[in-house]
């Protein structure tokens, strides 16, 4: 070999050295970045010219990069759920601290059957109505729980659109510079791993899947194949509700148009965010929400005051609701009643009125004697407080938006209720773990697979730098030689 190609070898093995330090410190300084996929250069030794690089690519794995897409999307939708869940869950409590409707019901009846066991005496009267007065505080309670949760999930589900229309916007301008360096030839590895990024926070919000065209070109369509991007974003669209209505579900999200959310959905999403919220707005919340009100109509139904002469409609008794006209119908759902539920003044103490009304009747308008049970003011008298206690015990129908039994007792529907809640958190706290363990073992996969390794980048560096070594010795000797035939010559 001539000295002019030697040293031309030599020249081209500093240059590669070069370009190969310049990636293996980039590796080095984003080690710790999430999605920083580990970059190379290929050398390729060129005949009689050395030695070049063919250009900067990046390690891949596009099945664990899809896993890690689709667990952290499920992952997304059941943490949504369980947290709504878990705010629902307050209004339960500890089963010990005796505050739920159903710990509260069985007070009111054992209330009742003390206060039949001696009728006569006023505190225990009092004790009924003050019972009653929490067990309704109780629903008020739940109910505006419930309506919270609701509202919140709205504002979520808002949020998440607005955070999916900006990742949009950043993976339109990120793509399009992937499009143009690779036609240029330019490096775009980290803009592909920029986009990466932004797709997996775009898979937390909705579930998407991607395809890739020519020029690392991409689009992006929904788990229920929605187009989401394609040469330019899709709009995202939402109307959120101020203050939900009880019993009416919330706004759709329209992808391009098209509803993705709620019962005229034509393609609905599967997973993501958005999912989980919306499940939690108009699914479990107002299942929840549905199971209160029944309990409300029932208490209004069981407490009603008869007309003792005959002829007149039953009346709302000892439990009331505001702008009440009449007793609800048996087995059909009033939305919002539990929030409405209150116990009427006129029996309670606390409130001006009397407590032994419960025993004697007239609790609904103490100036109209015909829902008066005890006529003759006895002291003693029961049959209308037993009444109340065989009612309270008697089957009901329930309205199927409840999602419970059909017939039963009020306190067993009660318990059932709290048990559908605690059921309903227990899965869906079983399902976030599951999703998230296998989201995080995906990611942990993924890294191992396509990041950045310490070790092998320190260890590489040291094979560059005994090549660079090699090199410039090599000038060196070369140079020595051109000075020894310079002198020769001269």
């Amino acid at each position: 070999m001539s000295l002019s190609a030697s040293l031309s070898t030599a020249n081209s093995s500093l240059y590669v050295a070069g370009e190969r330090t310049s990636v293996v410190s980039r590796n080095i300084a984003n080690a710790d970045r999430a999605f920083y996929t580990r970059k190379s250069v290929e050398v390729l030794t060129m005949p009689g010219s050395g030695v070049r690089t063919s250009g900067v690519t990046r390690a891949e794995d596009l099945v664990l990069f899809r896993k890690v897409l689709a667990s952290g999307s499920s992952s997304a939708m059941h943490s949504a759920v369980l947290d709504s869940l878990d705010l629902l869950n307050a209004t339960i409590n500890d089963v010990e601290l005796d505050s739920s409707p159903a710990a509260l019901i069985n007070s009111l009846s054992n209330a009742l059957q003390a206060y039949s066991s001696q009728p006569h005496n006023q505190l225990a009267a009092e004790a009924a109505v003050r019972s009653a007065r929490d067990l309704a505080s109780s629903l008020n309670s739940a109910a505006a729980t419930v309506q919270q949760v609701r509202n919140d999930a709205d504002l979520g589900v808002q949020s998440s659109v607005n955070r999916i229309n900006s990742l949009l916007e950043q993976f339109q301008g990120l793509n399009a510079q992937i499009v143009k360096g690779t036609i240029t030839g330019a490096d775009v590895t980290d803009f592909m791993d920029q986009r990466d990024e932004i797709l997996a926070n775009l898979s937390n919000e909705v579930g998407i899947r991607t395809v890739s065209r020519a020029d690392n070109d991409m689009s992006i369509y929904t788990d229920s194949g929605v187009t989401l991007f394609d040469r330019a974003p899709r709009a995202v669209t939402f109307q959120r509700t101020s203050n939900l209505t009880p019993g009416m579900p919330g706004s759709a999200v329209y992808i391009d148009g098209v509803p993705v959310t709620g019962a005229n959905a034509t393609m609905p999403l599967q997973s993501g965010r958005i999912v989980g919220l919306v499940q939690a707005r108009d699914d479990i919340s107002m299942s929840y929400e549905a199971q209160l009100d029944e309990m409300a109509r029932v208490l209004v139904t069981a407490f009603a005051e008869s007309d003792q002469v005959g002829g007149g409609p039953d009346v709302p008794g000892l439990f009331t609701y505001s702008g009440a006209t009449s007793i609800p119908a048996d087995g059909v759902l009033v939305s919002g009643l539990a929030s409405r539920l209150r116990v009427n003044a006129n029996a309670d103490p606390d409130a001006g009125g009397l407590a032994t009304r419960l025993r004697d009747g007239g609790i609904s308008d103490p100036l109209n004697t015909d829902y008066v049970y005890n006529t003759t003011g006895a002291a003693s008298f029961t049959d209308r407080i037993d009444d109340l206690i065989s009612k309270m015990n008697a089957d009901y129908t329930y309205d199927p938006a409840a999602k419970l039994a059909a017939t039963g007792k009020l306190a067993n529907f009660s318990s059932t209720s709290a048990g559908w809640l605690q059921e309903g958190r227990k899965v869906a706290d079983d399902s976030y773990q599951y999703q998230s363990t296998l989201y995080n073992r995906s990611f942990e996969s993924f890294t191992r697979t396509t990041g950045v390794n310490l070790d092998e980048e320190l260890s590489l560096m040291l094979e560059i730098e005994r090549s660079f070594q090699t090199s410039s010795k090599l000038i060196s000797v070369i140079d020595s030689m051109y000075s020894a035939l310079l002198g020769a010559v001269g």
